[in-house]
């Protein structure tokens, strides 16, 4: 409260001391206000560190601005406030800089100091009546315009000056700026005394031959034959880049000089081979003094303005050899040529390569990088040892700096913002984590499809892509560190190129992919295997894989039984329920009880082909039951490696598998519930009809459980345990599913075969349910002629429905209406049964016959096992003749 009271009075003070004419209301309202804003204000404490450099900064700018008697009084106050200051003491300094106004300019000493003297003594201040006074102003010289030339006045002579200077020294009146007037260089000292006339005359001689002529080739005089060594140095003057009388600035060569040895013919040839070398340097040249925006094509500039100071520096060496002659030499411009037509060779051959680039409309970056790499394979074919070191090493040099995003990316998963010189580019910024593989990151490519690489990097270009990516999915996993992965990279280089064992004897390309495929690999191999033991022991792929096979595929046969049959006799009850999900979740987990993560299965039925009538879908294996999906929650890293594709591959086949059993079940559930009807021959027809139908089931199970699904399964596992990477796992079991897809007869190419065997279920379920019709029309005959002899009706018959299980709802099993079993069909059943015979040795070799003739006109790698099933089948095919 004591607290509460005193920042109430203070408030209410700093209020009436602000306002002049304080009304009481508006005091209260101003009051309330502030205390509220004290009271509950979140801002956090002043920065001390802040507040110190202020006003450090405003001593520092007094003493700048040579007013050091604020500054000392200033620092004084800081010291003493030092010794007594508080928590609070970097506030008030702040409220303190918040309300001053310009303290360096307006700041007065004698404000700060009022009651003491101050130390500076301005001393006598000068005033213009003491200046006319003296009279000063009379003087005539004073108003003078000054001359400023090189040379002194005769009326004051140099030692007049000098004799003033020394008194000036002597008196003790001396100023800043006599002292600086001092030691100031005048005119005068720049003036150089020349006594070597000789000399003087000497080089005037050598430079008269460079006054223009006006006889042409055919009209030389004496004057225009100039010595040998004349026309080595303009030679030399114009291979360094400056300008020389013998050429113009494009490299041609004059002809208005001559040799007094040489024919002119001869001169003008040696001048344009010498004109020839200079025009390829000008390119060079003009390219070195070109910043470029991109690194990639900066450090390519860099190495050209290195190369040309080289050979400058070369040039350099022969000119003082011919100026400082310390023995006998001789001066010859064919000499000349042979020398630097050695070092220059080179050069010329990357003006070569500058020139088509120019040619070029937008080459891309690293297009000169495939043109030097070119260049030193070509040097090394045809024995250039000087030409091939001189391109290997500019290319290594540039190639370093294409390697900086390559080594970040495969290090770090990282690519740098607004890089387009790199193959590898984020197609979508923002995805889901198990899309990030497939999805976010992608190859970049030209215009005209092909992919954005120099040509000797494109084969190695996908497996940078994978490591990348692996690094990347270990970063989301929290499986790597800030820094990536550090691994040990040997060097790459044109020197280590050479030195290695096939440095002399393979050709450059194979060199150079030997060391780069030793240097990825040992940043692949890194990746790849961390990330394939992450998904391995911390993610479970491989239980995940056989838990899909066991699921989809009906791996485990008793449990995929004790899942279709509640599934067929919730169908076959006519439960309107049988789509719930819920139900169907429950069923799968009772009967997948022993998984560790039942928890992760979900069974669902479409809304399209689940709330048709259930009367007339169950009599289809092509209604209901392509409805059920099954689906298996996979942790996003390994739903890289089964791919969405995959689980529908995997739902087409397990689909297949359902309407299978269903036909089978059908087969096999009504012999037991109901006896034999019929005559002698409905009854051999019958059978038969039911042996044949479930031969071919049974022939079906046989071929997809044994020849398809075990070995594609088995090698399935034996190739992701030897897979060296992501990419491959991902390949591997995309490849699988297809291959399953393709030899279960689902294919695109099969189609008809596929659903002609959907016509022999539906003849199965047909069969019973005509079965179920006779029985059933048989017992409510019976029924009748029983009731009309007044005879007890027999107690000992088979009932119509299947047993009900525990899971069934007793009181919703007395309400269905058991009449919507019994086939409506025209006909008798024996003629129905005829029909079934009929359609269906129609349908068996019709589906022997097109698996026969895809297998042999196919070359898909599934034809084997397409022929291996039409054997089985026209074993059934030949006795059909019943």
């Amino acid at each position: 409260m004591a607290y509460a009271a005193t920042l109430s009075s203070l408030t209410q003070e700093l209020v009436e001391v602000i306002l002049n004419q304080p009304e009481p209301a508006r005091v209260t309202t101003l009051r309330e206000s502030s205390l509220r804003s004290l009271r509950y204000h979140n801002h956090l404490r002043t920065n001390q560190f802040d507040v110190e450099k202020h006003v450090n900064g405003i001593e520092e700018r007094f003493r700048v601005l040579n007013r050091d008697g604020l500054a000392d009084a200033l620092r004084g106050r800081l010291d003493a406030l030092s010794a007594v200051s508080n928590k609070f003491t970097p506030e008030m300094l702040h409220f303190l800089l918040q309300l001053s106004d310009q303290p360096v300019n307006k700041t007065k000493l004698e404000d700060v100091l009022p009651h003491k003297e101050l130390d500076v003594d301005p001393g006598e201040q000068l005033k213009w009546e003491d200046i006319i006074n003296e009279g000063g102003s009379s003087d005539d010289d004073l108003w003078k315009k000054p001359e400023f030339n090189d040379e002194s006045s005769e009326d004051e002579p140099f030692e007049d000056d000098e004799k003033a200077s020394n008194a000036s020294l002597e008196s003790g009146q001396t100023s800043l700026s006599s002292i600086e007037a001092q030691y100031r260089r005048r005119p005068q000292d720049y003036v150089i005394a020349s006594q070597d006339d000789e000399s003087l005359s000497r080089v005037q001689q050598t430079q008269a031959w460079r006054s223009p002529h006006s006889k042409s080739l055919g009209q030389h005089n004496a004057d225009s034959t100039r010595s040998e060594f004349q026309l080595v140095r303009e030679t030399l003057f114009m291979l360094t880049g400056l300008d020389s009388d013998l050429f113009d600035n494009r490299g041609e060569p004059s002809d208005k000089y001559l040799l007094h040895h040489a024919s002119s013919y001869s001169l003008h040839s040696v001048l344009k081979s010498f004109g020839n070398i200079s025009r390829n340097l000008l390119v060079l040249r003009a390219l070195a003094q070109k910043r470029q925006p991109i690194p990639l094509l900066e450090v390519f500039r860099d190495g050209v303005a290195k190369r040309l100071q080289a050979f400058n520096t070369i040039v350099s060496t022969i000119e003082r050899r011919l100026v400082d002659i310390k023995e006998d030499t001789v001066v010859s411009l064919l000499g000349l040529l042979n020398e630097i037509d050695l070092h220059a060779r080179p050069l010329l051959g990357l003006s070569v390569i500058v020139q088509q680039l120019a040619r070029e409309a937008e080459p891309e970056p690293f297009r000169y990088l495939e043109l030097l790499f070119d260049a030193a394979s070509t040097a090394q074919l045809e024995g250039q040892e000087s030409r091939y070191d001189f391109f290997g090493k500019l290319f290594f040099e540039c190639f370093q700096v294409y390697l900086r995003p390559i080594r970040r990316w495969m290090d770090e998963g990282e690519l740098r913002e607004g890089d387009e010189t790199f193959f590898v580019t984020k197609a979508q910024p923002e995805v889901s984590l198990s899309q990030v593989w497939e999805n976010q990151f992608a190859l970049r490519q030209a215009a005209d499809g092909s992919l954005y690489a120099p040509r000797f990097l494109q084969p190695a270009a996908v497996k940078i892509f994978i490591t990348g990516k692996s690094v990347v999915v270990l970063k989301n996993m929290g499986r790597l560190g800030r820094t990536g992965l550090q691994a040990s990279e040997p060097m790459l280089s044109f020197e280590t190129l050479t030195a290695s064992d096939l440095g002399s004897l393979a050709p450059f390309p194979e060199i150079f992919n030997v060391a780069f495929e030793r240097w990825m690999q040992s940043k692949h191999h890194a990746a790849s295997s961390t990330l394939r033991r992450v998904l391995s022991e911390s993610c479970g792929l491989d239980h995940v894989v056989a838990t899909l096979h066991r699921l989809y595929l009906m791996a485990d046969g008793y449990r995929s039984d004790i899942f279709t049959l509640a599934l067929f006799n919730n169908l076959d009850l006519l439960n309107p329920k049988w789509h719930d999900r819920f139900v169907l979740t429950e069923l799968a987990h009772d009967a997948f009880n022993e998984f560790g993560d039942i928890h992760r299965i979900i069974i669902t039925a479409s809304d399209g082909e689940s709330q048709g009538d259930i009367r007339t879908s169950r009599r289809s294996v092509r209604k209901c039951l392509p409805a059920v999906g099954v689906t298996y929650r996979m942790a996003w890293p390994i739903r890289i490696v089964v791919s969405g594709e995959s689980i529908t591959h995997y739902q087409s086949v397990f689909t297949f598998l359902l309407q299978l059993r269903r036909a089978s079940h059908m087969l096999q559930a009504s012999h037991k519930t109901m006896k034999a009807v019929g005559t002698d021959d409905e009854q051999a027809l019958y059978y038969g009809l039911r042996s044949k139908i479930l031969w071919l089931c049974g022939s079906l199970q046989s071929y997809l459980s044994n020849l398809v699904i075990a070995p594609l399964t088995g090698k399935l596992r034996k190739d992701l345990d030897e897979a060296i990477d992501v990419d491959s796992m991902i390949a591997l079991h995309a490849a699988f599913t297809k291959r399953l897809l393709a030899e279960a007869c689902l294919g695109s190419k099969l189609d008809p075969i596929y659903q002609c065997i959907l016509d022999v279920f539906d003849l199965a379920i047909r069969l019973e349910d005509a079965r179920r019709t006779e029985h059933e029309q048989r017992a409510a005959a019976e029924i009748d002629n029983n009731n009309s002899s007044n005879s007890p009706a027999p107690e000992d018959h088979s009932t119509l429905f299947v047993p009900v299980s525990e899971e069934e709802d007793e009181s919703f099993l007395e309400e269905q209406d058991k009449s919507a079993l019994v086939l409506q069909d025209d006909g008798t059943y024996a003629e129905v049964l005829r029909e079934i015979r009929s359609g269906f040795d129609r349908h068996l070799r019709f589906i022997a016959g097109g698996l026969r003739g895809v297998a042999r006109a196919s070359s898909d790698p599934a034809a084997a096992k397409w022929d291996t099933l039409a054997e089985m089948l026209e074993a059934g095919v030949q006795q059909s003749a019943w």
